[in-house]
């Protein structure tokens, strides 16, 4: 029988530990908070939202033997993410994010410990299990010698990338061109392109350069003021809908998995845009990172 076409995500996998501030944030000094621990890492999130959407994926990602490292190692597989081919070391400290949300529930600060590297040699030893998934992902918590060797090794495939951040994004500056699918917030989409984006003639000036770098699909997520998605063929521009975010937490992690389950499944531009808003939408609803009750049966679309 032929297998189940599968994504595969070789990225970040890590403790989350978020605090919401019940008040305005007051600096330098203790503030009352709702504190939570979930797991997270733009891959894990990924996988996790692909996961509840009933898509194979297997995930690859550096992990320790520590207590972290156990839980989510056991956490990824209850929610149905292949975790075989994970680098687990007890040489590593498995990584952790620590976020601090202000009282609407937007990131105020964050701070990563993500030092554990993935070894190339673990990489090529999973070459043909990467080579034969659908859609190969990527994030740029990878080591910049070990985000470029994917590049070099699969050359051919579908490769989606989601910058993570505007200091992390310099990795694929020189490197867009290797990418079919660039996911990016207002701030990184600005910093690699060098346009503010603070006008909507920006953002088609944005798309352009994204496409001249050699880009097939362009994504940008614009917080309060919705998303801009941009191919070739295509220019979509949506709105945001009105709602009152809980955790702004993970909400672009589940855009580019409903992307990347759109595209799976070979659905149209508008339809994927519209799926990927609406994953990124239900996150935000959420406490938690990824969102527990994602299925294709809840989305609803606008």
């Amino acid at each position: 029988m032929k297998a189940k076409p599968y994504i595969t995500i070789i990225g970040a996998a890590n403790m989350d530990i978020t605090a919401k501030a019940n008040t305005k944030i007051i600096h330098q000094d203790s503030n009352p908070s709702t504190i939570r621990h979930s797991h997270g890492g733009v891959g894990r999130n990924i996988a996790e939202n692909l996961a509840r959407l009933g898509t194979s994926v297997k995930l690859m990602a550096p992990l320790g033997t520590d207590t972290f490292g156990k839980e989510l190692l056991a956490g990824c597989q209850a929610v149905g993410i292949n975790m075989d081919y994970c680098y687990v070391s007890e040489d590593i400290t498995t990584p952790s994010y620590l976020a601090m949300l202000d009282e609407k529930g937007e990131l105020y600060v964050g701070a990563a410990d993500m030092s554990c590297k993935l070894p190339i040699r673990h990489i090529i030893g999973h070459q043909d299990m990467i080579n034969e998934s659908q859609i190969l992902f990527v994030d740029t918590n990878l080591e910049q010698e070990v985000l470029e060797f994917i590049l070099d090794c699969f050359v051919g495939k579908d490769l989606y990338v989601d910058p993570i951040s505007v200091t992390k994004a310099q990795k694929i500056k020189h490197l867009m061109s290797r990418f079919h699918t660039i996911k990016m917030n207002r701030f990184e989409a600005a910093a690699l392109a060098g346009i503010p984006l603070d006008k909507e003639d920006e953002l088609k000036r944005a798309g352009n350069f994204f496409l001249e770098q050699g880009a097939k699909r362009i994504i940008i997520s614009l917080g309060a003021k919705g998303l801009y998605y941009r191919t070739e063929e295509t220019e979509i521009r949506l709105p945001a809908t009105s709602l009152t975010p809980q955790n702004a937490t993970g909400a672009g992690d589940a855009l580019m998995a409903g992307i990347a389950y759109c595209s799976l499944h070979g659905q149209t531009d508008d339809y994927t845009a519209r799926f990927g808003k609406a994953m990124a939408e239900m996150t935000l609803l959420s406490e938690d990172t990824v969102n527990s009750d994602i299925s294709v049966a809840e989305m609803k679309l606008h």
